[in-house]
């Protein structure tokens, strides 16, 4: 980690008993004054940091819990950024910078391992060089925003927003140079570059500015080439950037290139055991981007053409995914009922899932999702010409693709909702649960039963940071608004969802499912987001190229 500010901990030798962690041992004859790498005082540096914004940020969880709904009501309903708030800041009796414990709350909440796995775990590594000082100041960009969301502190905003340009400009820098370009460091340095986009955003172009982040991200994937895949951290890097970028061009109707497609079969090569399973379904995902792409181009026109495609892919995942392994299976949990009712308001309907860890959430939830967007192909085409019209495809009738697409859609929704407990940590009592069974089969659950009108989803008192980490959230965001766009969550659903994001947003720090949660509430389809009208209407009365220019600037 880089320090910045008037150091409080020292190595042993310089500070007797000032480190409290049983790893830190006198290593080193200087103090970090003269920036010596000390692993005594690194160690000491992390186990203090994580327990104090661990007890900082559980604070600031209890004042949000208190303020939220006096904090919606102020806000303006077609707005998702915080107010001002007046009160003395929280952070100013703390012992460390400000940017430390923003470090920390990433480092506890993305790149710590846990009970559910790190989602970040390769900036372990990275952050442990003073060297790279855009990765730190990209970190603490993401950190401070996010700490800014759960304070609502525009200040800490302000503070967040000068990191971010620091590493927009180093990273610039790193871009422009051979040496650097293809370091796993400066690669990192983007993927924090666009996570403060989600943290932060607060208008019309947080979309725009994140999806150039991943826009920067494959160029570089490309130029790395198959070196990137042969280093743990460059596999962690590619398959987590992969992920984002294939999803934001079926959101674009955008083409993957082969150079991507290609590095997505040689890193199956990579993999230990069954992590192979990633790369197969990135494999096909890739392909309905494509799909999406051909569909907007005019390369495929034909409405029956359309359909063939999407049921040759909708084929290739069901065969991923009837041969997934073992220990990447799921549990699904049966909730007590009280005449009827599920007695647990944070499950949607009367079950939910358990998972090994994150990456096999994600797995599940991209499956569900790629499948989402494949079966409305299908309807959607069948529906622009008439059912009858057709004729039989490939064996099938319409009406029968069509009630099968609507019945699988249903119950993918229904899947996506049932994993929302197992990333926000919502608390259900043991003697509540009945484990229905470790086998999921084909990937879907018993369907639960109707859900009933209940009130906002209840998070544990331990989630958000400590109980699940803020990945959760980061995760389950955009499959959760998939699953709502869908047209196949009714209202309820949709209006749980909702929750689920306005949660996600306040007791993480994450202001991009904020957004989310609003479009929902004004009924804005999702892909709007991409659109100039959507833009300038969020942009309180500006104009697109104004604000695109501004943006140009930033960048």
């Amino acid at each position: 980690m880089v320090y910045r500010g008037k150091p409080s901990l020292a190595c042993e030798r310089c500070r007797p008993r000032r480190l409290k962690c049983d790893q830190a041992k006198p290593s080193c004859s200087q103090c970090i004054r003269a920036k010596v790498d000390c692993p005594g005082y690194r160690a000491g540096l992390e186990c203090k940091f994580r327990d104090q914004s661990r007890d900082v940020i559980r604070k600031a969880q209890r004042q949000a819990q208190r303020e939220s709904d006096t904090t919606i009501r102020k806000r303006a309903s077609n707005e998702t950024r915080f107010v001002d708030d007046p009160s003395p800041a929280p952070w100013s009796a703390l012992s460390h910078p400000m940017e430390e414990l923003a470090k920390g709350y990433i480092f506890v909440n993305y790149i710590a391992p846990g009970n559910r796995g790190a989602y970040m775990p390769y900036l372990s590594t990275l952050t442990k060089h003073l060297g790279n000082s855009a990765v730190n100041d990209a970190l603490s960009a993401a950190g401070l925003a996010a700490l800014s969301n759960i304070y609502m502190s525009p200040r800490l905003m302000s503070t967040a927003r000068q990191y971010y340009m620091s590493a927009l400009s180093q990273t610039g820098h790193a871009l422009n140079t051979t040496a650097l370009c293809k370091k796993d460091a400066t690669l990192a340095s983007v993927v924090l570059l666009g996570m403060f986009e989600v943290m932060a955003c607060s208008d019309g172009l947080f979309i725009t500015r994140w999806m150039k982040h991943l826009d920067g991200a494959a160029t570089l994937i490309e130029t790395r080439g198959s070196e990137q895949l042969t280093q743990p951290e460059g596999l962690l890097l590619f398959s987590q950037l992969r992920a984002q970028i294939i999803l934001s061009h079926i959101y674009r109707q955008k083409y993957t290139s082969p150079i991507i497609a290609q590095l997505s079969l040689e890193a199956a090569t990579y993999r230990k055991g069954d992590d192979v399973t990633v790369d197969r379904l990135s494999s096909v995902t890739i392909q309905l981007g494509n799909l999406c792409a051909a569909i907007k181009d005019g390369t495929i026109r034909q409405p029956v053409e359309i359909v063939r495609a999407a049921l040759r892919l909708d084929t290739d995942i069901m065969s991923i995914v009837s041969t997934t392994p073992d220990s990447w299976n799921y549990d699904t949990i049966n909730v007590a009922l009280a005449r009827g009712e599920p007695t647990v308001d944070s499950v949607l309907g009367a079950q939910y899932h358990t998972y090994r860890d994150f990456t096999v959430s994600s797995f599940w939830n991209n499956y569900r999702s790629a499948r989402l967007v494949l079966r409305e192909l299908i309807v959607q085409a069948i529906g622009s010409v008439g059912r009858h019209s057709l004729g039989n495809i490939d064996g099938r009738e319409p009406d029968e693709l069509v009630r099968e697409s609507q019945q699988i859609s249903r119950q993918l929704v229904s899947d996506i909702c049932a994993s929302v407990p197992f990333h926000l940590g919502s608390v259900v009592e043991t003697g509540h649960l009945d484990r229905l069974s470790s086998d999921t089969g084909g990937g879907t659950s018993p369907t639960p039963n109707n859900y009933q009108e209940f009130g906002a989803p209840l998070l544990s008192s331990t989630s958000s940071p400590f109980g699940v980490p803020a990945a959760g959230g980061f995760t389950i965001m955009w499959p959760l608004l998939i699953a709502a766009n869908s047209g196949y969550a009714s209202k309820q659903t949709r209006r749980w969802i909702t929750d689920c994001l306005a949660k996600i947003g306040h007791s993480m720090g994450i202001n991009q499912a904020l957004a989310m949660a609003q479009l929902l509430r004004d009924g804005v389809d999702s892909r709007a987001w991409l659109s100039s009208k959507y833009r300038l209407r969020a942009m309180d009365g500006g104009t697109v190229e104004e604000a695109e220019a501004e943006y140009a600037e930033q960048a």
